[in-house]
């Protein structure tokens, strides 16, 4: 597999690698390692977060994709949750999506090789769980190699993002998936900011049609946008199957469009 490069060009084939990954991460734990041979642990924390690892010596890294939910009953109740101070990082950071990747971060922590990079996928609450374990790998001094996550909500402020925005990150969408538009930016904390996202976003549209933006711009989003988006949002368009098929979509042959002629080019 080749590095994915500062994204103009999608390598779909690419995508797909992680994106299997993280699908497999729901499966069990003989499913996993057939599909996976280099897989060293399976595992599921005790809140029933599972991950398993992968370690890839002939390339010198370790994979670690981690299991999330497609349960979208208490995405207001998640919308809604305050962050917290984390003395670790020194950031603001959604807690309960803390207190899993703790859990991971424990239970994965010594079975990792310092001399090997490290990579991360997941799905959902498993994408949210990835993006902060790359925080905390990043300040035990690990090498991290590009992560790509799926359906990723929010996980920390202005301030958290300004300081990992450095992270080898990649977020994959599905335009119709309310998962990564919480917590909404209206629900705004008045003394530690609103939650933002961290790193660029790949849009999945239908068909082989896709969108790319930078880091800055995917930031930047109308502040009604999770509401206006509540009746376009479907509960499939957030399975990890329906990334998949997205995904699979574009393999053959990808068209890049903009965020602005995304509409457009479904109606073609």
């Amino acid at each position: 597999m080749q590095e994915l490069q500062d994204v103009q060009s999608i390598d779909f084939h690419q995508v797909s690698w992680y994106a299997q990954r993280a699908a497999a991460a729901y499966q069990a734990e003989a499913e996993i390692r057939q599909a996976f041979p280099d897989t060293t642990l399976v595992t599921t924390t005790s809140n029933d977060v599972q991950f398993f690892l992968e370690c890839d010596a002939a390339n010198r890294r370790q994979i670690v994709s981690i299991r999330g939910t497609a349960n979208l009953s208490n995405a207001r109740e998640d919308a809604e949750y305050v962050p917290s101070k984390n003395p670790r990082l020194g950031i603001y950071v959604h807690s309960g999506f803390d207190e899993d990747a703790m859990q991971v971060f424990d239970a994965l922590f010594p079975r990792l090789d310092k001399s090997l990079q490290v990579i991360l996928t997941g799905h959902s609450l498993g994408a949210a769980i990835s993006t902060l374990l790359m925080m905390y790998l990043h300040e035990e001094g690990f090498a991290l190699g590009r992560s790509i996550n799926f359906g990723q909500p929010k996980v920390t402020n202005h301030q958290g993002v300004r300081k990992y925005d450095l992270l080898p990150l990649l977020r994959v969408v599905d335009e119709n998936d309310l998962v990564p538009l919480v917590p909404p930016n209206d629900l705004i904390d008045l003394i530690h900011g609103g939650y933002q996202h961290l790193g660029p976003e790949l849009m999945l549209l239908e068909g082989e049609y896709y969108v790319y933006q930078d880091a800055h711009t995917a930031r930047h989003s109308p502040i009604d946008s999770f509401w206006k988006n509540l009746g376009k949002t479907s509960i499939s368009a957030h399975f990890m199957q329906h990334y998949l098929h997205n995904i699979n979509s574009k393999l053959a042959h990808a068209v890049e469009v903009s965020y602005s002629q995304r509409e457009n080019a479904i109606d073609c």
